[in-house]
């Protein structure tokens, strides 16, 4: 995965709305190694002609969704609002077409509500030009004081 554009904040930063954006691609060795690592081996993945033959105009292999969105929901568990934040839930729709090593994709989550530590953020992925690939939706356990005292008062 190459990052191009990252902006960190901080939990005390987030508010409903509150905005983060980041834009990712994933290589071909990425795509390997993702791959042998799940021991996801359906050939799309691996080899250009039988991604052609299973999705017309594509040109290269296809980046599996499990990659995408593990790496989104790594994105908020460390980057997004910060260090040990936890991903509780993470819901995305299928996706509305194959990305291929070294597309360009944008992730943009936005804060959409704020209960204690816990946030709920709307995501969006949309392609280098604009589309929209996919939509989900996020709760996230911040990582601050305020989610050790909501930890304990359920113990």
């Amino acid at each position: 995965m190459t990052d191009t554009s990252t902006q960190c904040m901080t939990s005390a930063m987030l508010e409903v709305g509150s905005e983060l954006t980041k834009t990712l691609s994933f290589s071909r060795e990425q795509v390997a190694q993702y791959c042998a690592l799940i021991g996801d081996y359906n050939a799309i993945h691996r080899e250009a002609e039988a991604a052609r033959m299973r999705f017309p105009g594509v040109e290269d292999i296809i980046v599996p969704g499990g990659l995408i969105q593990s790496t989104v929901s790594g994105f908020f568990g460390t980057e997004f609002p910060g260090d040990g934040a936890i991903g509780l839930s993470f819901v995305p729709e299928r996706l509305r077409r194959p990305v291929c090593p070294d597309d360009k994709i944008r992730v943009n989550l936005v804060i959409t509500r704020i209960r204690g530590p816990i946030l709920e953020a709307d995501i969006t992925i949309d392609d280098s030009d604009g589309e929209r690939l996919t939509t989900a939706r996020a709760k996230i356990l911040a990582p601050d004081d305020d989610y050790r005292a909501w930890w304990e008062a359920r113990q």
